[in-house]
């Protein structure tokens, strides 16, 4: 971090006497009751009483300083940034919250002496009664997650390591980023002449590197999150797209590195998306994560918004917030994730929220296009792999610094006539809002990767994310199975399945007096072949049939393809003669159609 520095006045112990931040030397503050310098706070105390009182320094802890005042954008959350060293040299910040002190003093004690601060055990009052005296004027604003912030009139990009287009009169931190995976290595030239280069050609490391670069751009367009999910067998380089992708803000690695598991619980979930907004969220492999778990994450990570949480006194805490992109891998799909828990559905909004995209480029080399220059598909992602790991964290706050200079309000409307352009390239008027908003999503991110080769970031040609985001929405298009709308195709394919397991089991044969009786029966049937009708009760086609479903739209849906027999324009139960009455009796026909390939109306 970069501190606006000033001159300060020194003296021969160290201590810092008056004015403002400095980078080049250490600056200690002491008060009227303790002393800072290079050996320490130190403390005088009174031992014995009467004429046998003496007063003796008390070393109260390793030498520290005070580098600013912070509070968050609202004026809230006071507190202390400190800056020590450990007994093995390494810098540390930290920031101690007006409020610790008010607390539990050994438990403030204990979590600094866990960051390397040595701190003499029965001076721990001491520590925090120097805390809450000493008075620093610099000020130092805290936010609780990356991505744009708005200080005063200017908009800024906080990262951990450093906030891009910060005022030079205020100090903007990331608080709580210990293991965000941010990190930089080597140079934007080398990333480039790397990891970038490796790309060029192959649609599905494009995307994953454009969707990488997109996540700066969701606040500027008005969009939602949101996220794509490469899907496919193990070795067809899936890993090597995230690879590619995390490389852009991070190492292209995990543990250490910008990529994440997908194992982890909903408030880990929700830590490490705050933690990358406007960036990206790398998780790989989806198959790890429970389905129950993987079904909410991905409602929860496009929402934005965490769970409300109360305090200790009852009110509600603000809620941890969030916008980001979800780059994940796996060897299903989201869809069959979400299905492995036997009581659970795919829901629309979760298949538009998290794309399931093949990972296979379907040219015989897995991720890739093609075999690579040596044509040996294998050793090319070794060597992307590789890139990712000595060249990285450059290209993403490359590409933020470049929006700042061209401006954002025009990086906006560019972004817009690109999304505009693609959504009436390639997806269909007629096309249902599910996949207008797919495409949208894909639209922003060919946004992204074709401003990257504008701004001289990404080594490609022009047109070429484009081309990998409209190949994208074609696989996409072919996995989901159509245009229309998924809640179309999730109905039609319920009541298949209830017909392909009872359609003869629990449907009793109208006019075979041989017929055993039928247990759980929800019908009749009658008729052979084409002319096979299925008469379902009333009751049973609610609770059973179409459970989880609209009873009267799954109807409609199915009469307008001709899959049931309607009474009317409006009505969709039919009267119809069984063998448990004298008189017609109301049930849905359902006709051999069902079990057609054909869903559109």
């Amino acid at each position: 971090m970069t501190y606006a520095g000033s001159e300060d006045f020194v003296d021969a112990s160290g201590e810092r006497t008056c004015g403002k931040l400095s980078t080049e030397r250490s600056t200690y503050i002491s008060t009227d009751r303790f002393r800072m310098n290079t050996d320490g706070l130190t403390t005088e105390i009174t031992r014995g009483s009467g004429e046998r009182a003496r007063t003796e320094q008390l070393w109260v802890s390793a030498p520290f300083e005070i580098i600013g005042r912070g509070r968050d954008p609202s004026g809230c959350g006071w507190s202390k940034w400190l800056r020590w060293r450990d007994p093995d040299g390494r810098q540390h910040e930290h920031a101690v919250s007006d409020a610790a002190l008010h607390g539990d003093v050994r438990a403030l004690a204990a979590d600094l002496a866990s960051r390397g601060l040595v701190i003499a055990r029965g001076a721990r009052n001491h520590l925090a009664d120097y805390l809450a005296e000493v008075s620093v004027d610099e000020r130092v604003t805290t936010v609780t997650r990356s991505g744009w912030h708005t200080l005063g009139d200017s908009r800024l990009f906080v990262l951990p390591h450093g906030a891009i287009g910060q005022p030079h009169d205020e100090t903007v931190i990331l608080s709580g980023a210990i293991s965000t995976g941010y990190a930089e290595s080597g140079t934007l030239q080398g990333w480039r002449e790397s990891v970038g280069a490796l790309a060029h050609g192959h649609n599905r490391l494009i995307l994953a590197i454009a969707t990488a670069l997109a996540g700066p751009l969701l606040e500027l367009a008005g969009s939602e999150g949101g996220g794509i999910n490469l899907y496919g067998q193990s070795s067809k380089g899936k890993t090597t797209a995230l690879r590619a992708a995390a490389s852009v803000w991070g190492r292209g690695s995990a543990d250490p590195g910008f990529i994440r598991s997908w194992r982890a619980t909903a408030n880990a979930q929700e830590g490490a998306a705050a933690l990358v907004t406007d960036t990206l969220l790398c998780l790989d492999e989806i198959g790890v994560a429970d389905g129950r778990d993987a079904a909410a994450a991905i409602y929860q990570l496009a929402s934005g918004v965490g769970k409300g949480r109360s305090s200790r006194d009852g009110s509600l805490r603000p809620a941890v917030t969030w916008r980001v992109l979800t780059l994940s891998t796996g060897e299903i799909p989201m869809a069959a994730k979400v299905t492995e828990d036997k009581q659970r559905r795919v829901y629309a909004g979760q298949s538009v929220r998290l794309l399931d995209i093949p990972a296979d480029a379907g040219q015989g080399f897995g991720v890739f296009d093609h075999a690579g220059a040596d044509g040996n598909a294998a050793r090319l992602a070794e060597a992307v792999k590789s890139a990712a790991q000595a060249n990285f964290g450059t290209a993403g706050p490359a590409f933020v610094r470049e929006m700042i200079r061209v401006g954002l309000d025009e990086v906006a409307r560019r972004v817009a006539k690109i999304v505009s352009d693609f959504l009436t390239a390639h997806v269909d008027p007629a096309a249902d809002g599910q996949v207008r908003r797919a495409a949208g999503r894909l639209g922003l991110i060919a946004a992204a990767g074709e401003l990257g080769t504008e701004f001289g970031i990404l080594p490609w040609d022009r047109g070429e994310s484009e081309c990998a985001s409209a190949r994208a929405l074609q696989d996409w298009l072919a996995t989901r199975g159509g245009t229309e709308p998924a809640e179309v195709r999730e109905a039609i394919a319920q009541v298949r399945r209830f017909f392909e397991a009872y359609g003869d089991s629990r449907f009793e044969l109208i006019g075979d007096a041989d017929a055993r009786p039928i247990l759980n029966r929800v019908g009749w049937r009658r008729g052979y072949g084409e002319e096979r009708l299925w008469l379902v009760l009333p009751e049973a086609w609610k609770s059973e049939v179409c459970a989880g479903l609209d009873p009267v739209a799954t109807a409609r849906i199915l009469s307008d393809r001709g899959m049931l027999k309607p009474a009317g324009s409006s009505k969709f139960q039919r009267s119809e003669r069984t063998p448990v009455s004298k008189d017609p009796i109301r049930v849905y026909v359902v006709t051999p159609a069902i079990f057609g390939g054909d869903e559109d109306a």
